[in-house]
């Protein structure tokens, strides 16, 4: 190659790379493809499993609260000699309160997996 075409090829590189920079927004807005592909495209979906996962935190341990509480009121109930249709309708509100907290663990499981397999 001589002297001449070599300038010619990396002026034309200068000016392919200054046109590509300055086709780049400075301020990109969040979901911009710029921002999406230089910042990492799971980078949403990273936050959108964080707070998934801090809601099930606190829902968990919510229907933990709810179900100590039901499980002092049916103690309390069975000391007090209450009648026995409402100490049924406090063992179904346990097992009510446990199939939740079951749920609600595997649902906290679930989005924990999630947001593993997202920042990877």
């Amino acid at each position: 190659m001589n002297r001449e075409n070599f300038k010619r090829v990396v002026a034309g590189g200068l000016l392919a790379g200054s046109f590509v920079v300055s086709a780049l927004p400075v301020q990109a807005a969040e979901d911009s493809w710029w921002r999406g592909w230089w910042w990492g495209r799971n980078r949403n979906e990273i936050r959108q499993d964080q707070r998934e996962v801090q809601s099930d935190r606190r829902e968990l341990r919510e229907d933990r609260k709810e179900f100590l509480d039901d499980k002092r009121e049916l103690r309390r109930d069975l000391r007090r000699g209450a009648p026995t249709d409402e100490i049924a309708r406090d063992l179904q509100e346990l097992r009510d309160d446990r199939r939740e907290l079951q749920n609600d663990r595997q649902e906290l499981k679930q989005d924990r997996r999630e947001l593993q397999r997202d920042r990877r």
